[in-house]
Parts: C-alpha cells; sequence; structure tokens
C-alpha cells in the first residue's frame, strides 16, 4: 500500500490535498494535531471528504477522544505513550489498529537494539510496528531490510525504513520484504521525512 501523508496547517489546505491525493494512494496519513484543537464542525468537514482509510499521526493527546469516535482506522502513537494511554484507546475504540513507532534521526542502531524496541511495541500492545532510522551508510539500509524480512517471517505486521538519502533503498524495496505500506508524498514540498519519495516516482519505480 502506498501512503500520502497530510501535514497541513488549516483545514481548507488539508481538504484541497485529500481531494487531489486520494485518486492516487491507497490510505492516508493525517497529522490532525497541526490543525490544532478540532472541533465537532471541523472534524465533520474533513471526514466527509474522507474516501480511504485514514492513519491519525497522533502527537497530542487534545484530540484522540473526537477522533476515535469517527471510528478511525488507524492511529500511530509513539513508543514513549504510556501504556495506560494505549490501554484506553484500545477499550474506547477496539477496531483502530494501533501502530506503536519509534525515530531515531542520527543513526541506525544497532540490530540488537531493533528487536528490543519490536519487542518492547509488541508489550504495548502493537498491531503494527514502525521502525524509521537515519542511514548514516547504505549498510544501516541493508541491516534494516533484513530486519524487516525477520519481523515479515515470523508474521508481523512492520513498517521499517531508514531516512535520507542512503534509505532511499528502504522506500524502494522494503515492499518486497514485507513492510505494510509505503510513505509517499504528492509532492516533494509535502515530505514530512528525509529520502521521502514521491508518489508518481514510487509508482514508476514499482513498475
Amino acid at each position: 500500500m502506498i501512503c500520502a501523508s497530510l501535514k497541513k496547517k488549516t483545514v481548507s489546505s488539508l481538504l484541497k490535498s485529500l481531494r487531489e491525493i486520494q485518486k492516487v494512494v491507497d490510505i492516508i496519513e493525517v497529522w490532525f494535531d497541526e490543525l490544532g484543537e478540532l472541533n465537532e464542525e471541523k472534524l465533520n468537514k474533513i471526514f466527509a471528504e474522507k474516501h480511504l482509510p485514514f492513519i491519525y499521526k497522533c502527537q497530542r493527546s487534545k484530540n484522540i477522544e473526537k477522533i476515535l469516535q469517527k471510528k478511525i482506522e488507524f492511529i500511530d502513537l509513539d513508543i514513549s505513550t504510556p501504556t495506560k494511554i494505549i490501554k484506553e484507546i484500545r477499550k474506547k475504540s477496539p477496531k483502530t489498529l494501533l501502530i506503536i513507532s519509534f525515530h531515531d534521526f542520527n543513526q541506525t542502531p544497532p540490530t540488537k537494539t531493533l528487536k528490543n524496541i519490536a519487542k518492547k511495541m509488541e508489550s504495548k500492545g502493537a498491531d503494527i510496528i514502525k521502525i524509521a532510522t537515519q542511514a548514516v551508510s547504505f549498510e544501516d539500509s541493508i541491516r534494516m531490510l533484513n530486519f524487516l524480512s525477520e519481523l515479515h517471517a515470523k508474521g508481523k505486521k512492520a513498517i521499517c525504513l531508514c531516512m535520507g538519502t542512503k534509505g532511499e533503498i528502504t522506500r524502494t524495496a522494503g515492499h518486497l520484504l514485507g513492510n505494510y505500506l509505503m510513505y509517499a508524498p504528492i509532492k516533494d514540498s509535502d515530505k514530512t521525512a528525509p529520502g521521502q519519495i514521491t508518489v508518481n516516482k514510487l509508482k514508476w519505480l514499482l513498475k
């Protein structure tokens, strides 16, 4: 699946992007918290334009209650999120799949550390494990792809990728080794992480 991330500051710009992007991707990650505190009217406008599954990229907790009421398909929570909050989310919206995510913007930790991170995510109740690290070398990307392959062989749902120029191969080849989805912006200015490849380029590479 190809997922487009929408990180917009206004509801109107988000709606415009939604109308354009839903024609060319499979799933949308919406950074709702970038819009500030949302009321029912704003949320109704957004969900009226929804034709694909949504991932709620949760940065703060103030919008969780309202968004869960919309029966959102996925919520992305940082690994630092307290287990108590994760359990409350699971109880309030049992059908919402939980993506527990870890980011390292400086390096790709040793494989042993990656395995420990994945175990911690599972213990917190992750339906999908997401690990994104900075590739300092091309070898970091190869390690990440090998790690992804191991998780996939064990039947784990995972999104494992490397950021930066040296991490691009994880974004183009990750699906071959079991990545649950691939992030791709509609245009370069919409990138939410270094190394992301636009939808059109990704589709061309996957032909």
